[in-house]
């Protein structure tokens, strides 16, 4: 079951102030997965996500993050694509497995249109380019709430 999504202070992706209604697809947002071994990187993010009202988990690889999958499904995830041990296109492929509703950005500092084209193949529903700024971030997550209704 979705925890309600409540805006914990600034401005949500879709432009509402602090302490109004946000739109359908953030109230039934769950939690965003945020997947990186990078840890300072995860609470960078972490600390953006907070700020537009999301809720966030963690993990540090992609075996982490699929035990947190299984433990609560995520409502979005947000992956490195290079990581060690399994990276995000293994974890992007179980995901589309297990969860087929569940959008998927894929992070990466690699400008590779293989592997772009392979985690689109694989149902990523974004693809951001390291480093990407809040805006370009914002309008995946836009794109990635879409994706919760279909």
């Amino acid at each position: 079951m979705a925890m309600a999504h409540q805006p914990v202070g600034g401005t949500t992706p879709d432009g509402v102030g602090e302490g109004r209604k946000t739109d359908t697809h953030a109230r039934r947002l769950s939690y965003v997965l945020v997947v990186d071994d990078e840890a300072p990187v995860r609470e960078f993010l972490r600390r953006w996500l907070e700020a537009w009202g999301y809720l966030v988990k963690q993990a540090g690889s992609a075996s982490e993050a699929l035990g947190v999958m299984m433990a609560e499904p995520a409502s979005i995830l947000l992956c490195d694509i290079k990581m060690p041990g399994h990276d995000g296109l293994w974890l992007a492929e179980r995901v589309r497995e297990r969860w087929p509703q569940t959008p998927v950005i894929m992070a990466t500092a690699l400008d590779d249109l293989p592997t772009v084209i392979k985690s689109r193949q694989l149902g990523a529903v974004d693809y951001v380019r390291k480093p990407f700024g809040r805006e370009l971030l914002l309008q995946a997550l836009r794109r990635a709430m879409t994706k919760l209704d279909t």
